[in-house]
């Protein structure tokens, strides 16, 4: 791959290959969702509670990451967030005790927000100027696993070897990749791909920056609605269409290729320096799809809405985080980690908000607050896109010309 400098490319695809197993990890209680509901008895509250903590590790770990970066460097942060990831995935779901799996479902979030912070640093860091394939191709790599997550579900529930077996295979499989990251050369990562800097740009002063602001906000909104899509749309499909959990955790992976494909082909096909006015296309696109798709009362058609869903949505995230690399040249990982911050929230917050809709009003229902998330997103994607578009930098310090 010889758009990678020759001594990253172990240390891209390491991350390459975490980032699909981030992929299986998180889409895995969504394909769960509706075995989890049925076995522990547990209600859409309780089951949007224990959500709703992996959420919150994810957003407080993607904040202190952040931070952390700057002082301990990548490898410690992302072994430590995956030594919490294997404890939270052995126990997980292994008792009906909402308490404990909200505890461990924490933990589970705190490795997670530590590895979307170190992946998103290093691609900005390995990106070459203006571009963001890389970081597309990236996050393509977390929509396989993704793919592939509720694929292993259903075969080990066709096996009798349970539901569960899957968090304890992801466990083991999270400590073997924490082993490899020790091993790692992170420290080359130091001092790629950044500008030298006359003054030494302050935290609290980025934190004003209208760009960041934005895609905080952005991507609150993103995460919480395509998180929320995708751990709700099995159940959606066991109680509206009344599918079998089978085939409530086949909905989860068609949502997420029509994600990959999107995903893939961004980092192949797009190579212009404008990620924002992208993004507002797809925003535009997973907005409409998802209407059609709750307006459709037939499962296959219903399942092409929600797969061109998963394509709208495919590339909103990376293409944001990559204006986020570029705009700021310096204090990246401060910049990156209070951007996936807003991501964080975003699936702590909106979760939980769908779980109480739901359970007054009914899953279908429910999920017309994400399509009201969605028309949000497109008004702040496109004040992002006014407001660099009257610029001719990204930023009075930090930024680069648009071309």
């Amino acid at each position: 791959m010889g758009y990678i400098d020759k001594n990253l490319r172990p240390i891209f695809f390491t991350l390459l290959a975490n980032f699909i197993l981030f992929g299986i990890s998180l889409t895995i209680i969504g394909a769960t969702l509706p075995k989890i509901i049925a076995d522990f008895h547990w209600s859409y509250i309780a089951t949007g509670v224990v959500l709703s903590a992996g959420s919150i590790g994810y957003f407080v770990s993607s904040f202190v990451a952040g931070i952390l970066l700057q002082k301990l460097g990548p490898k410690k942060v992302i072994v430590i967030g995956m030594g919490l990831q294997f404890v939270g995935l052995l126990f997980f779901a292994s008792t009906p005790f909402v308490l404990l799996n909200m505890l461990l479902n924490l933990m589970i979030g705190f490795g997670g927000g530590g590895t979307e912070v170190v992946v998103n640093f290093s691609m900005v860091k390995m990106e070459r100027s203006g571009q963001s394939r890389l970081m597309n191709f990236m996050h393509a790599a977390f929509s396989v696993g993704a793919v592939v997550g509720p694929y292993i579900v259903i075969m080990l529930m066709r096996a009798e070897l349970g539901w569960q077996m899957i968090y304890r295979i992801m466990a083991f499989v999270s400590l073997a990749m924490a082993t490899v990251f020790c091993f790692l050369p992170l420290s080359r990562l130091n001092g790629v791909g950044e500008e030298k800097s006359e003054e030494k740009v302050r935290t609290t002063s980025i934190l004003r920056d209208p760009i960041l602001i934005l895609s905080f906000l952005i991507l609150l909104i993103y995460v919480g609605s395509e998180l929320g899509v995708s751990n709700w749309v099995s159940e959606y499909y066991v109680k509206f269409f009344k599918a079998s959990a089978d085939v409530g955790a086949f909905m989860v992976s068609i949502f997420w290729i029509g994600l990959l494909a999107g995903r893939l082909g961004t980092s192949i096909i797009y190579k212009g320096s404008r990620p924002e006015a992208v993004a507002l296309g797809l925003a535009c696109l997973c907005t409409a799809s998802l209407i059609f798709a709750l307006l459709i009362r037939t499962p296959i058609v219903a399942g092409i809405g929600f797969c061109l869903a998963g394509l709208g949505y495919s590339a909103i995230y990376p293409l944001i985080m990559a204006l986020v690399g570029r705009h700021f040249r310096t204090a990246q990982g401060a910049a990156v980690g209070f951007a996936a911050t807003g991501g964080g929230i975003g699936s702590f917050v909106f979760p939980f908000i769908m779980a109480a809709i739901s359970n007054v009003f009914g899953i279908r229902k429910g999920f017309f607050f994400y399509i009201a998330l969605n028309v949000l997103m497109v008004v702040m994607i496109t004040a992002i896109v006014t407001y660099t578009s009257k610029l001719k930098v990204l930023g009075s310090e930090h930024g680069i010309p648009i071309k």
